[in-house]
């Protein structure tokens, strides 16, 4: 595999920074929280997820190896084929489920043609950009969020130029349904925690580390900011963080569609991307194409129950279960670990009792059920993992 330059893949990380899902987001800490402590959750989380993308990313460019060869190291081929794979392929079907339902019916709208046909229109285009190959997506994906960001601005001019609407983030609609800092952090990191996993997609064919750092900083960290941010304001000038809905009542319909078929490009190709690399993973005998026409399908059809949402929840539940396993990868790798046969229960075990733990806390309403559901198992494994890690599959035939 020839190594490439960052711009090369840039794209499916602007995708994902520019999504409208970004202003989404911000809009709803700005429902939670206000001020210095709205700003501080917006910083921090973004700063967090851009860590835990560059940190998985960076195992990837160091390896060479895309997240499923990654997972195979602490989880075991089998293991990680078995259940890492599935839960990836199960965000990327979740995430594609919202994604394209919001873009899908935009499209349709558009167009002029009922939603359930603009969403199988638009999974169609995805699907036909991601058969073209990674640096056909990368760049279709960057130019898209490109597009997004002119859009955005533009529509943001619209709503604020109107003297009604008072920009601000201390005031206004903001903090009416309070939330604590640490709940508005993980949503931040919820966002794009899928992503961050994922990320040695991306990157496996990146020519030196700080490549890595770039496209984390320029593709991911600062988009995020500004449109969470963004989002953040739309909330407090207006009540509303949907900019699509807020154009709408303003009269300009046809932005507001624009803005969201087009914002969504980038989410929904990486979706299809590394869902089919999930697939390809827990069934082998399933092809890359069909792979990526599987994962679109399934998505369109997901997206076609109105799974847009569930959006909030889908994201806490991600929150809990990527950091976790990023530390599982980063520790097997810093000790020098390959990929291993059979199920590796140690891994295993502690990526488990790390998302346990977290949904537990989660449940009680603790502020430390992130903290948690990344520690547990990075400790776990540092611990256990070097000498009490057993092959399931060799325990079973001792025993």
């Amino acid at each position: 595999m020839g190594r490439e330059g960052w711009l090369r893949r840039l794209g499916p990380w602007v995708g994902i920074g520019t999504s409208p899902a970004a202003l989404m987001m911000g809009g709803g800490v700005a429902e939670g929280l206000s001020g210095g402590r709205l700003v501080l959750a917006l910083l921090l989380g973004a700063a967090l997820l851009g860590a835990l993308a560059t940190v998985q990313g960076l195992l990837g460019q160091r390896t060479g190896r895309p997240l499923a060869a990654l997972t195979a190291g602490p989880l075991g081929v089998e293991g990680s084929r078995r259940t890492a794979s599935v839960v990836m392929l199960l965000m990327m079907l979740g995430w594609m489920g919202v994604n394209a339902d919001v873009a899908g019916t935009a499209l349709g709208r558009l167009l002029g043609i009922p939603a359930g046909a603009g969403v199988g229109l638009f999974g169609a285009l995805m699907l036909a950009v991601a058969l073209r190959g990674l640096g056909t997506l990368s760049w279709a994906a960057l130019v898209a969020g490109l597009a997004t960001a002119g859009l955005a601005a533009y529509g943001l001019q619209l709503v604020f130029s109107d003297p009604a609407n008072d920009p601000t983030l201390s005031g206004g609609q903001t903090g009416v349904d309070p939330i604590g800092l640490a709940p508005a952090i993980a949503l931040v990191i919820g966002y794009g925690a899928a992503f961050s996993l994922r990320t040695p997609d991306f990157t496996a064919d990146l020519a030196r580390p700080r490549q890595v750092l770039w496209c984390a900083l320029a593709g991911l960290v600062v988009p995020v900011i500004a449109f969470a941010l963004a989002g953040a304001t739309l909330q407090g000038a207006t009540g509303d963080w949907d900019l699509a809905d807020v154009l709408r009542e303003l009269g300009s319909p046809t932005v507001a569609y624009l803005f969201v078929s087009v914002g969504f490009t980038g989410s929904v190709l990486t979706n299809i991307w590394s869902g089919a690399l999930s697939l390809a993973d827990a069934a082998p005998g399933v092809g890359a194409r069909a792979g990526l026409v599987a994962t679109a399908a399934a998505g369109s059809a997901l997206a076609a129950t109105g799974f847009a949402d569930l959006m909030l929840g889908w994201l806490t539940v991600m929150a809990l279960a990527a950091p976790g396993l990023v530390a599982l990868c980063a520790v097997h790798v810093l000790r020098g670990g390959g990929a291993r046969p059979g199920w590796g229960t140690v891994g295993l075990a502690s990526w488990g009792a790390g998302f346990g733990c977290g949904l537990a806390l989660h449940m009680a309403g603790s502020p430390l059920a992130l903290p948690a559901a990344a520690m547990v198992p990075a400790v776990a494994y540092l611990l256990l993992g070097r000498r009490g890690e057993r092959d399931l599959v060799d325990a079973t035939q001792e025993g």
